[in-house]
């Protein structure tokens, strides 16, 4: 009995620590909790090199590419450069009720219209995604100067009070005295010719003081006026009844018109689309391109005059412009009323060339207008031709 009581304490003091270590044991049936907290999403943040970077760089993002040329587009004599840049950056957290936001976007600070929209969507396990689009637009306009055209006339010949003008020498230069000038023409900075006699008749195309080509006519022939219709010029014969017809560019002969009188000067009116002649009358004979028959005629006035030697003639803004014969006169002609608008006193040529009135065959004659308000003058055998403009008084 002794012993049982002496082994009882023993127990009690075992048990009392068994009790003691499962009292430190985690109770059966609950579970662990490991708390754990995720980062938001790494963004990248927007290179230091997006406020230089070059358009084309955003516009590939956009189309997806990985590198793409900005678009231009021209019209007329504007020019617009449109650029499209637009970045998305997407933020994201786990975090409860935390939404988190990065905005990239490229600075151009010569853009024009920029405008921005952002737009957030939410998950249900409160995750937050913003993107932000930025549009730049840059218009670049280049302005284009309007080009005013130059009057061939000083004043309007059909409207003006003072009609009487005479002319100012812009420069001149040498010219071929044995050249008995008929008629002058120009094209493209080049001067046609046609001189007249018989035996020494030709048609020459000239630079200035320079010939460049020249083609003699039939020794039967006088040479007279001409003018340019299209690619072809056409210069008439004196008394043969002849007009020829030569390639502008290789003097080639094409063939020929024939005509009864006799041919003086001829303007080809592109406004009225016709051929005008003169024969030394007061007549002006209105001709058809195609055949060279006679349309119409109109006698030119002045003061309910008959105007008489009407020689040299030029077309202009559907207007024609004559030498008198024997005269250092030039007039403007109304070719369907005939009527005569201005008188051109161009007598300070002869002057200037050195021409004595006691020459009478070395005559004013010749007229072609450049344009830029500036005409070609000269005469028979003159050692001189002119570029003048036209001035009132």
């Amino acid at each position: 009995m002794i012993c049982g009581r002496a082994m009882h304490p023993f127990l009690a003091v075992l048990c009392l620590c068994c009790l003691t270590a499962s009292a430190c044991a985690a109770p059966e049936g609950d579970v662990q909790i490991d708390e754990t907290t995720t980062a938001p999403a790494n963004t990248e943040p927007a290179s230091a090199d997006a406020e230089n970077s070059d358009p084309g760089t955003t516009l590939a993002a956009i189309r997806g590419e990985a590198h793409a040329d900005p678009t231009t587009t021209t019209a007329g004599a504007d020019t617009t450069t449109t650029t499209t840049t637009t970045t998305s950056t997407t933020g994201a957290s786990t975090k409860d009720n935390t939404i988190t936001t990065t905005t990239a976007s490229t600075n151009d600070n010569t853009s024009t219209n920029d405008a921005s929209t952002t737009t957030t969507a939410s998950t249900n396990d409160n995750t937050s995604t913003t993107t932000t689009t930025t549009t730049t637009s840059t218009t670049t306009t280049t302005v284009t100067p309007v080009e005013v055209a130059v009057s061939p006339w000083p004043l309007n010949p059909r409207a003006a009070d003072d009609r009487d003008w005479t002319v100012t020498i812009e420069t001149s230069w040498r010219h071929d005295t044995d050249a008995f000038t008929q008629g002058l023409e120009t094209h493209d900075g080049i001067i046609y010719e046609s001189t007249g006699l018989y035996g020494q008749s030709r048609l020459r195309a000239l630079d200035g003081p320079e010939e460049l080509r020249s083609v003699g006519l039939d020794p039967g022939l006088f040479g007279e006026g001409l003018t340019l219709v299209g690619s072809e010029i056409v210069q008439l014969s004196w008394r043969e009844g002849r007009a020829l017809r030569w390639d502008r560019e290789t003097f080639e002969l094409l063939g020929e018109f024939r005509y009864d009188g006799e041919g003086w000067g001829i303007c080809w009116d592109h406004v009225g689309s016709r051929l005008l002649m003169s024969d030394g009358t007061a007549t002006l004979t209105h001709r058809d391109p195609d055949d060279f028959e006679v349309v119409a005629t109109t006698t030119v006035t002045r003061n309910d005059e008959p105007v008489r030697r009407i020689n040299e003639l030029e077309c202009v803004d559907g207007l024609v412009v004559a030498n008198i014969w024997m005269t250092n006169e030039i007039i403007v002609i109304d070719p369907d009323s005939g009527e005569t608008l201005a008188s051109i006193d161009a007598a300070s040529l002869a002057a200037e060339a050195g021409v004595s009135a006691d020459e009478t065959h070395a005559v004013l004659n010749g007229v072609a207008y450049q344009g830029d308000g500036k005409w070609i003058l000269g005469g028979k055998n003159w050692p001189m031709q002119f570029l003048v403009t036209l001035t009132v008084g």
